[in-house]
């Protein structure tokens, strides 16, 4: 049988200035937009990449 390496394909952005910062600072798109279900917290989901990695060590 295979081994697997599972990674974390997506970010989930709760914040509204981090998600500022990488919209529109940073022009990373964002895969979707949704609410908790739960809670009903707004978030943005998006893909893990080496530019979403950086833009995140920066934030500040």
């Amino acid at each position: 049988m295979d081994k697997k390496v599972y990674t974390n394909k997506y970010f989930f952005c709760y914040s509204v200035p981090l998600f500022k910062y990488l919209k529109m600072d940073k022009g990373i798109s964002f895969v979707c937009y949704a609410l908790h279900d739960k809670t009903l917290k707004p978030f943005w989901m998006f893909e893990r990449t080496e530019d979403l990695n950086r833009a995140l060590s920066d934030y500040v």
